[in-house]
């Protein structure tokens, strides 16, 4: 069987119940394009040495997170995007906002954020497994561990900030 991006080609007839899980990725992959960009943002303006340097991290794993995503898109046959012009300048607003807010509520959204998306994730293999599609399941499931780590740091710094206007950012 040929393979794209690593991963088994789809049958011609099989494709139908992959169009919703594509549907579903572009705006996964819109929602890990505008995370890697808040993070950029903050790991260029955070004062706190350690809110930059976990931010930095964030956003060189964020990188990964979006190339693959965009792999699997196109190995179902999709059309991944390459960025969005909107969620870059919503990430710069969410930044900025934190002169006014403090960091502690732009990093619970952001936290919740990943936590959902791990959600997702967690869905899509589910689904995938149903269909017997267990490589991508597979990759999938591992989306769904590093997003799910990626909310508990989050919500560790989220659970240590002041509540008295932290603006850190």
């Amino acid at each position: 069987m040929l393979e794209q991006g690593g991963f088994k080609v789809i049958a011609r007839e099989r494709r139908g119940a992959y169009r919703s899980l594509l549907r579903d990725l572009r705006r996964t992959l819109l929602s890990e394009i505008g995370a890697r960009a808040v993070y950029d943002h903050i790991a260029r303006r955070a004062r706190d040495s350690e809110l930059a340097a976990l931010a930095t991290e964030l956003n060189r794993e964020g990188v990964d997170l979006v190339s693959t995503v965009q792999a699997l898109i196109l190995s179902m046959g999709g059309q991944p995007r390459r960025t969005s012009i909107r969620r870059r300048v919503l990430a710069r607003l969410l930044v900025h906002s934190t002169r006014v807010t403090g960091a502690r509520p732009a990093l619970r959204l952001i936290r919740s954020a990943e936590d959902t998306v791990s959600r997702w994730y967690g869905d899509y293999a589910l689904f995938l497994v149903k269909l017997g599609d267990h490589e991508r399941a597979a990759a999938f499931e591992e989306l769904r561990l590093v997003k799910q780590r990626r909310a508990l740091i989050l919500g560790a710094w989220v659970d240590n900030l002041s509540r008295g206007g932290d603006r850190r950012l």
